[in-house]
């Protein structure tokens, strides 16, 4: 597991200090569990169970991300999902863009049914 993702589920855990130390050891430093268990002087058992607890929660987590990246797929025709990262002089300009774009009218294309097959007239065609 990254240190990014392990940083992301870190506020959905309500566990000790210790437990997130000794958790994010196993999962992302990749330290086993006997050696954690040395360190905190508990059983390999007790950290099996610390990370078991947080990986569920990992689980979910990814879950979410999942479903998150599928709601993508109910856009509007056209529209993409962008995530923007830039000078925040610059967002006011991008959010005068896009209002602008969203409010041309958008240029359909009519389909027409024949016998068993669909054909699409473009404009000009």
């Amino acid at each position: 597991m990254s240190a990014a993702e392990f940083e992301a589920v870190c506020p959905l855990l309500k566990i000790s200090e210790d437990r997130l130390t000794a958790v994010r050891a196993a999962l992302v430093d990749g330290q086993t569990f006997q050696a954690i268990g040395e360190r905190f002087g508990w059983t390999r058992q007790a950290v099996n169970n610390a990370v078991r607890d947080v990986w569920r929660v990992v689980e979910r987590y990814r879950q979410s991300q999942h479903a998150a990246e599928n709601a993508a797929a109910s856009l509007p025709p056209g529209w993409e999902r962008v995530t923007l990262i830039s000078p925040s002089h610059l967002v006011p300009n991008f959010r005068e863009a896009i209002a602008q774009a969203s409010s041309q009218p958008s240029k359909t294309v009519k389909t027409q049914r024949t016998d068993k097959k669909q054909e699409i007239k473009k404009p000009g065609a």
